[in-house]
């Protein structure tokens, strides 16, 4: 059987401190704005063995090699990059461009000889590796999200399932945590309108996977709605959750209902600031659901009885199918009280 990946994708940044210390910065926030664990060796703990060790450890744990170059190619830095050509991590290399009175010092010159030859003939070296270049602040930004997020789906390609309820969130909030441009969601009963629910689980840890799921949805909606390359769709459906509020006797909980409707009309303000490029509707049609799509990874889930199953794939042409086909079920815009309205609130 094959599960998700639950930690947060790691990315490994190697370079001269000193050379490049503000470009290691930029890298660091770059992968941070992705959802990303950067890995930097000045926010190591003080350890009692060697630095050296330390980094090539770290380096055998992570996910994604990054290696930035301007003038030189220490032999702190060399030793990382080989170390992740022996465990055969992803590896990608961004050079800083010289200007006039400017020079690559022998050792880098003759790397960067290497990786430009068809033969590559480096000792170290396994797959061909290609590097890319930059020179502005604004450039280094946009080849670290590019080059990372290429990787990033590489991790995905394969299907991937899960039968367990807190792996299917875990599945859910990866999905929401790399979306970069879009992000469509059917959940029957919504766990952004009604919140996590602690009264449907007898584990409380799957009540802690919700409210992660539910968190990481809302403040990806804060960070983006403004955003006008970024396009959002909340599905739902009225009558499944209608008759859960009102079965699970939640209807009687003034706090409760009071919380339910401040969250639809926040929804509904997001809505009109983003001019419909966020939205929020109702469907009701036979579908089992949640089902989560972003970029290019998808993740449908089959609730049974008494199982279920989780199913994800990085797939671009799915995910602009499954995309078309939600967007045929939201055509008109409700108001806030015309969906509090349906669900007799």
């Amino acid at each position: 059987m094959s599960f998700v990946k639950h930690k947060q994708i790691s990315v490994f940044i190697s370079s001269d401190m000193r050379e490049l210390e503000y470009d290691r910065q930029i890298a660091e926030q770059a992968l941070k704005d992705m959802n990303l664990d950067p890995i930097l060796f000045e926010v190591f703990p003080a350890m009692s063995y060697s630095p050296n060790v330390s980094c090539r450890e770290e380096v055998r744990e992570c996910d994604i090699f990054l290696m930035l170059l301007w003038k030189s190619f220490t032999s702190n830095v060399e030793e990382e990059y080989i170390e992740a050509v022996k465990q055969n991590k992803p590896i990608l290399i961004l050079v800083k461009s010289l200007l006039k009175d400017e020079k690559h010092k022998q050792k880098l010159e003759k790397l960067l000889k290497e990786l430009s030859s068809d033969s590559q003939k480096h000792p170290h070296q396994s797959p061909r590796l290609i590097y890319k270049t930059y020179r502005k602040v604004q450039e280094l930004r946009t080849e670290v999200l590019e080059s990372v997020a290429v990787e990033i789906a590489k991790f995905y390609k394969e299907p991937v399932y899960t039968m367990a309820r807190d792996e299917m969130y875990e599945l859910g909030t990866s999905i929401i945590q790399y979306a970069q441009r879009r992000l469509y969601l059917f959940q029957r009963t919504p766990s952004l309108i009604l919140g996590a629910r602690d009264y449907l689980v007898d584990d409380s840890m799957k009540y802690v996977y919700e409210k992660k799921f539910a968190d990481v949805l809302t403040e990806w909606i804060n960070v983006n709605y403004k955003l006008s390359d970024k396009e959002f769709l909340y599905l739902f459906s009225p009558k499944a959750t209608e008759q859960e509020i009102w079965d699970k006797q939640l209807g009687k909980n003034a706090n409760y209902l009071s919380d339910v409707k401040k969250r639809v009309r926040w929804l509904k303000k997001i809505e009109a600031k983003s001019c419909h490029r966020f939205r929020i509707d109702m469907l009701d049609v036979p579908v089992s659901g949640p089902l989560i799509v972003g970029d290019n990874r998808y993740a449908i889930w089959i609730l049974g009885k008494d199982q279920a199953v989780s199913i994800s794939q990085e797939n671009k042409g799915m995910c602009d199918i499954l995309v078309r086909i939600l967007n045929s079920y939201s055509q008109e815009h409700m108001s806030a009280e015309e969906i509090l309205s349906a669900l007799r609130l």
